[in-house]
């Protein structure tokens, strides 16, 4: 442990030593990552849960993988009788030419099937054919989309709504693009604009900024090699690159403001960096460690959906630290002589220090009262609803994909999308006779024929009766399951059984992520505090605030409060993979901030200061830093908020509400208010070898305050 803390300060002096050169790798590692990132958003696979291992997974693949045809574009044709001549003869001449177009595998029939209920509306579905691939397809899908466009110009009065779960899969990926893009030009100029009002200096203000483009661009180059062994996801890139943006403005802020105050106390450039790096470069290791640890829990989902993130979301957060230690000390050491220095004489007395002084006077007081306040807050997650993240149900209500979902919803009941889909490797008439007997069952309410998917392959299709929750759906799902038939295997699929299985797995692995989350932070703010007691208090702590945010989610994106006002709409619950990311994402990002503020109290314990001057100290000095960035931090989070997709609101959102609470209630009361009840005992370890010290190097005085030389030693 002694060498990992050591690193920092090591790896400054060969930054010091070779800084254009380390300048120069930086530059390449970004024009490479330039180049990955179209590789990257060509690959991102658009089915999220492709790869698990649940039974609904894999009856999906089964049936993918035996049809005949490769994806599908469907159109509502509305407006107008389907026994309308005009309209009979177009569509007639529609389907001919749609099946001539290169690459359309076949156009299914006008039957009763395609048929709304009241006979006004027509479901067209053109399949295309396995093959198909890269621009191929796109052409195909180009010529096919504009071929159906052309039946609402030649009809007056009649609608062509273009949708499906491939288009509305590729939609919401499109638009996330879209959407991290925006982010990134609202919120790459508002930080820009911040930092340099923050430290009143362009130069100064830029070395934040470089090293978020920085690690986002080389972040490219992982993404890209972990596509050889996942599929990743739209929510993937987008949850990357806001995280790349955040953690890498945060450390660089650190950094530089702790080199300004280097340089103001009369050291040399060279110099100022090194020092810089052994106190504020160790403590960006640690909070970097700590949220890549905290990443790390999501593998113990046995989707890979969780592991892409997680081991995405961790190499971007090892990047931001790979900038913070090596090219934010080489453009110190490059730029540093234009960075003005800052004085640090009221360090220790200020604002803050007042606040931590009159919370240490009422400590049992505002430690109940804040814990009672949060637990509060997050009363509402105990009602949380987990529901699926179906593609069209992230897009906005007045999206094309959205509204053609809406329209086969309420106009084609024989197509819904709902209905409980058994796979079974027999024939269709064994499997017709088993299916048979839940036809009169309470939760269906049609049982279809069965037919022949492949050759030895036989599916059946139960529609549940309507309801708001789909509680008669899971129902089904859970009685087609215990009910299996003994002479053949069966696979119980379709979007409710996938909602059960994805919730299940939510439900069975939350608590074991959680404990590996909870352990693994723990040792590592052992080893960098050498306490035992503090790391139970910064878990406890950010459990509280993830609470409160928690609860506030339900209340916005579940119950509808402020939805307006805020932009977003609602599916009556949270999307059964938010609350397990969030937490891994979260949990890290408190961490973050715990980290910065202990260090600077532990820098001032050492020093000589009691438990309650350090707590003072330490509270003020990191005051500034931890305020600023957590400013910065919304600022990224709000601008990926704004965006169309919503789960990316969710997230983003859940993000923005982590910070506010943690850098507020937590670290100016709380934190404070539980480390003067502990008093020493914050402190105390057992001796073992190797282990840091915390207890201060020259013990003050019993009472009274210590000298201000020794506390503003570190």
């Amino acid at each position: 442990m002694r060498t990992l803390r050591a690193m920092p300060a090591r790896l400054a002096l060969l930054c010091v030593r070779r800084h254009r050169l380390v300048l120069l790798l930086w530059l390449l590692l970004l024009a490479a990552g330039a180049a990955a990132a179209g590789p990257v958003v060509d690959g991102l696979d658009r089915r999220p849960w492709s790869v698990a291992a649940h039974e609904s997974v894999r009856g999906n693949r089964l049936l993918d993988g035996v049809r005949a045809y490769g994806g599908q574009i469907d159109a509502v044709v509305s407006g107008a009788p389907v026994t309308d001549p005009a309209l009979t003869r177009e569509l007639a001449a529609a389907r001919r030419d749609l099946a001539a177009v290169p690459g359309v595998h076949g156009v299914t029939p006008l039957t009763g099937a395609a048929y709304a209920a009241d006979r006004r509306a027509v479901l067209l579905s053109v399949r295309l054919d396995r093959t198909l691939a890269g621009e191929d397809r796109r052409r195909c899908e180009r010529a096919v989309e504009a071929r159906l466009r052309a039946v609402q110009r030649a009809l007056p009065g009649v609608a062509v709504t273009l949708g499906g779960s491939d288009r509305a899969r590729a939609e919401v990926a499109r638009r996330s693009l879209a959407d991290t893009r925006r982010a990134e030009l609202i919120t790459l100029p508002v930080t820009l604009v911040v930092v340099y009002l923050l430290f009143g200096g362009l130069v100064a203000a830029a070395v934040p900024l470089v090293a978020a483009v920085s690690a986002v661009g080389t972040g490219m180059l992982w993404l890209l090699l972990l596509s050889r062994w996942y599929d990743l996801t739209s929510p993937v890139l987008s949850t990357t690159t806001m995280l790349g943006l955040g953690l890498a403005v945060d450390y660089s802020l650190l950094t530089v403001g702790r080199f300004r105050e280097e340089r103001a106390g009369g050291h040399a450039v060279p110099e100022a960096v090194v020092r810089t790096m052994g106190s504020a470069g160790r403590s960006v290791l640690f909070a970097a460690l700590v949220v890549a640890a905290a990443l790390s829990g999501l593998a113990a989902f046995p989707s890979d959906f969780y592991a892409s993130v997680g081991l995405a979301a961790a190499g971007t957060v090892l990047l931001s630290l790979a900038a913070a230690v090596t090219l934010t000390p080489a453009l110190l050491v490059a730029c540093g002589g234009r960075i003005g220095a800052r004085a640090c004489r009221e360090a220790d007395e200020g604002a803050f220090a007042a606040l931590a002084r009159w919370t240490r006077r009422r400590a049992p007081a505002v430690a109940v009262g804040v814990g009672v306040l949060l637990l509060a807050a997050a009363a509402p997650f105990l009602r949380v609803h987990l529901v699926s993240p179906v593609g069209e149900l992230q897009l906005p209500p007045g999206t094309e994909a959205r509204r053609f979902a809406d329209l086969v919803t309420d106009r084609f009941p024989q197509h819904r999308p709902d209905a409980v889909v058994v796979v079974a490797r027999t024939d269709p008439a064994r499997l017709a006779a088993w299916a048979e007997r839940f036809a009169d069952a309470p939760q269906v309410q049609r049982l279809e024929p069965a037919t022949a998917a492949a050759p030895g392959i036989a599916v059946v299709r139960l529609v549940p009766v309507p309801d708001e929750d789909a509680a008669a759906a899971t129902r089904l799902v859970e009685r087609l399951r215990a009910e299996r038939p003994a002479d053949f295997p069966v696979r119980v699929t379709g979007r409710a059984a996938l909602d059960a299985d994805f919730r299940a797995e939510v439900v069975e692995h939350a608590p074991r992520a959680a404990a590996l989350i909870a352990l693994t932070s723990y040792v590592l703010l052992l080893a960098m505090t050498g306490s035992v007691l503090l790391p139970l208090k910064a878990i406890v702590m950010n459990t509280l605030s993830l609470g409160a945010s928690f609860g506030a989610l339900v209340l916005v994106f579940q119950d509808g409060w402020c939805a307006g006002l805020l932009g977003v709409h609602t599916l009556g619950g949270l999307g059964y993979w938010l609350p397990v990311v969030v937490f891994a994402l979260a949990f890290g990002l408190s961490m973050d901030y715990e980290v910065f503020l202990l260090s600077r109290i532990q820098e001032a314990y050492r020093a000589g200061a009691g438990n309650d001057l350090a707590v003072e100290a330490g509270v003020q000095r990191s005051a500034r830093i931890i305020s600023s960035s957590a400013l910065l931090m919304c600022i990224v989070f709000t601008g990926f908020a704004t965006g169309e997709v919503l789960v990316m609101k969710q997230l983003a959102t859940a993000l923005t509400l982590v910070v506010v609470v943690d850098a507020t209630l937590v670290r100016c009361l709380l934190v404070p208010a539980t480390m003067t009840l502990l008093g020493r005992a914050n402190w105390w370890c057992p001796r073992l070898p190797g282990r840091p010290s915390p207890a201060p190097r020259e013990a003050g005085p019993p009472a009274g305050r210590p000298t201000e030389a020794a506390v503003r030693t570190s």
